[in-house]
C-alpha cells in the first residue's frame, strides 16, 4: 500500500487507480477511510486518475499530533495533491469529507475544477455527534458491537456484508482523536458566510432517507453556493457510495463528464 510523505513529514496512506488526464481526489468522512472508495476506484472511467487518502488517525495514516479541524484537513489534502504533482483536480467528499472539500475549494479556488458533495456536513457545522456526547463516543471506541450498530446505521441499505465487516473493522481501529475530537471540531465549524465565493461547478447529493445529516443543513448549504445542483437520491441513507452505488456513480460521473 503506498504512502506519501508531505513536506512537514506527515505520512499519508492512499490508494490510486487509473492513469487518465483528469485527476479526482476522494475525501472520506468521520470513522471512514479509503475502503469506502475502493469500488469507485475499481470502476473509474479511463479518462481519470483517482486518489483516495486516509486522513490522519483513520485507516493506515498515523496521527500527527495536530488538532483535527476541518481547515487542517483541507490544508492536508491540498498538500497531498501538491506532493503528487497535481495542480488541479476534481474533488469528491462524503460527510465530514464534504466539509473538508468545501473548505479546500474556498482556500484554493484555482485548484478545484468541479466539486461533488455526498451527504456533506453543512457549512454551519455538524452537531449530531457532539450532542451525542464524548462519553458515548469513548464507549463506541471501546465496544465493537456498539460501533458496529452505529456504522451500519449510516449505511442502512448496504447489502454487501463482507464490505460492511471491513468498514466496521477499520472504524474500530481509528484513533481516539477521530472518535472524540472530530465531533467537536465539526460542531465548531462555520463557513456558511463564505460559500458565495465558490465559483466552480458543484453537485450536492443527499440520501433521501439520510437520518444522520439533517436535510435542512444540506439544503441551506446548497442554496448558498452559486449554481449548485442539489438532488435527493431515493431509497438511500447517509452513504450513497455504499448503498446505491450504481445511481451514485451515474450521477457523479455524469456531472464530472
Amino acid at each position: 500500500m503506498p504512502f506519501q510523505i508531505l513536506p512537514d513529514q506527515t505520512k499519508i496512506h492512499y490508494i490510486q487507480s487509473g492513469n487518465g488526464s483528469e485527476t479526482i481526489i476522494f475525501v472520506h468522512g468521520n470513522l471512514a477511510n479509503t475502503i469506502w472508495w475502493e469500488k469507485t476506484l475499481q470502476k473509474l472511467p479511463s479518462k481519470y486518475t483517482g486518489y483516495a487518502l486516509d486522513l490522519p488517525g483513520s485507516g493506515q495514516s498515523p496521527e500527527t499530533g495536530k488538532r483535527h479541524t476541518i481547515e487542517y484537513f483541507a490544508d492536508l489534502v491540498f498538500e497531498f495533491s501538491r506532493s503528487l504533482g497535481v495542480q488541479n483536480f476534481h474533488l469528491v467528499g462524503h460527510s465530514m469529507g464534504g466539509g473538508v472539500s468545501q473548505m479546500l475549494t474556498l482556500k484554493h479556488p484555482d485548484s478545484v475544477r468541479k466539486l461533488v458533495l455526498l451527504d456533506s456536513m453543512a457549512a454551519d457545522g455538524f452537531h449530531v455527534l457532539y450532542e451525542y456526547g464524548e462519553s458515548r463516543m469513548q464507549f463506541m471506541k471501546k465496544n465493537k458491537d456498539f460501533l458496529d450498530k452505529a456504522v451500519r446505521a449510516i449505511a442502512p441499505r448496504c447489502l454487501d456484508e463482507e464490505l460492511m465487516k471491513r468498514v466496521v473493522d477499520a472504524a474500530f481501529c481509528a484513533s481516539e482523536q477521530v472518535f472524540t475530537e472530530q465531533p467537536v471540531t465539526m460542531h465548531e465549524a462555520n463557513w456558511m458566510h463564505r460559500l458565495s465565493e465558490i465559483k466552480c461547478p458543484v453537485l450536492f447529493l443527499h440520501g433521501g432517507e439520510d437520518d444522520f445529516v439533517p436535510k435542512d443543513g444540506s439544503e441551506r448549504t446548497a442554496k448558498a453556493i452559486p449554481g449548485c445542483i442539489f438532488k435527493y437520491l431515493p431509497n438511500c441513507g447517509h452513504s450513497p457510495l455504499l448503498e446505491v452505488f450504481d445511481l451514485y456513480f451515474e450521477e457523479v460521473f455524469g456531472f464530472l463528464e
